[in-house]
């Protein structure tokens, strides 16, 4: 396997999962990415797909790095005041560069063809299905932060909208709320990283979130599940109070509705 992309096949995958020879790292897929393929190895109904590495997009941040945007940007986050330096205007400026300038080059292109046959089975690019496109940071969802809602997802996605959207998430890397949330979390702020996951998308009438432990309340015995009609975005972006249900764990009939 190379380092530009991983797959994940859900029951299709090896039987065992992957050394840690042959697992990818945190840095090299982030978080998100990183559980889809350990649950997809251990055999859980994930819908398949595939992740573009922080090594595939170096070629991004080298061709943003050059850019008079990121040079005003350096420039205010090493002043005495980073939070109150670098504004909205300034991360959007290198959002816009990004949308402006990047295209994937021959190299990437060839890299997601193969990921594309290797995860779906599938020789043509052109008939790649509807996907979901999001990002998968190396520093979104750990222990200590979480980016919640911070990146940008793009939901129902063909072949021929697959390179913008996967320029949109990359973009959302340089949102302010980003920079801010790093720079509140004592988080360096000028060596931006970000994996993208290209995974195939479910046609579900119902979606949410599922917790394994209370955050309300900290409590490792209840379950918790936010959920809502469509396809889950209402729930993670906050627009919507979600139905809510907690779960013992020990007695699944013992279930309260909030």
């Amino acid at each position: 396997m190379n380092d530009k992309y991983y797959i994940f096949t859900g029951s299709k995958q090896q039987e065992a999962p992957p050394s840690p020879s042959t697992s990818p790292t945190l840095n090299e897929v982030g978080g998100k990415a990183l559980s889809l393929i350990r649950t997809s190895a251990l055999q859980f109904p994930v819908p398949p797909g595939f992740v573009l590495t922080v090594s595939f997009f170096q070629p991004w941040l080298e061709q943003i790095k050059q850019s008079k945007a990121w040079e005003s940007f350096l420039s205010r986050v090493a002043s005495a005041d980073p939070e109150g330096s670098v504004t909205r205007e300034d991360c959007d400026g290198i959002k816009e560069q990004c949308k402006k300038i990047l295209k994937l080059n021959a190299e990437q292109r060839r890299y997601i063809q193969d990921a594309i046959k290797a995860a779906f089975g599938n020789d043509n690019a052109d008939h790649l299905g509807i996907v979901a496109v999001r990002s998968s940071s190396p520093e979104e969802d750990l222990a200590g932060s979480s980016f919640a809602g911070g990146y940008d997802t793009s939901l129902g996605v063909t072949s021929a909208g697959l390179q913008d959207a996967i320029i949109n998430s990359f973009a959302s890397l340089f949102d302010h709320r980003i920079y801010l949330y790093k720079i509140q979390h004592d988080m360096v702020a000028d060596t931006p990283r970000i994996a993208i996951i290209v995974q195939k998308q479910i046609a579900s009438d119902v979606s949410g979130v599922g917790f394994s432990l209370n955050p309300n309340n900290n409590c490792f015995d209840e379950v918790v599940i936010s959920s809502n009609f469509g396809l889950g975005e209402s729930v993670v972006s906050g627009i919507i109070t979600p139905d809510t249900y907690v779960v013992d764990r020990f007695d699944p009939s013992n279930m309260k509705v909030i």
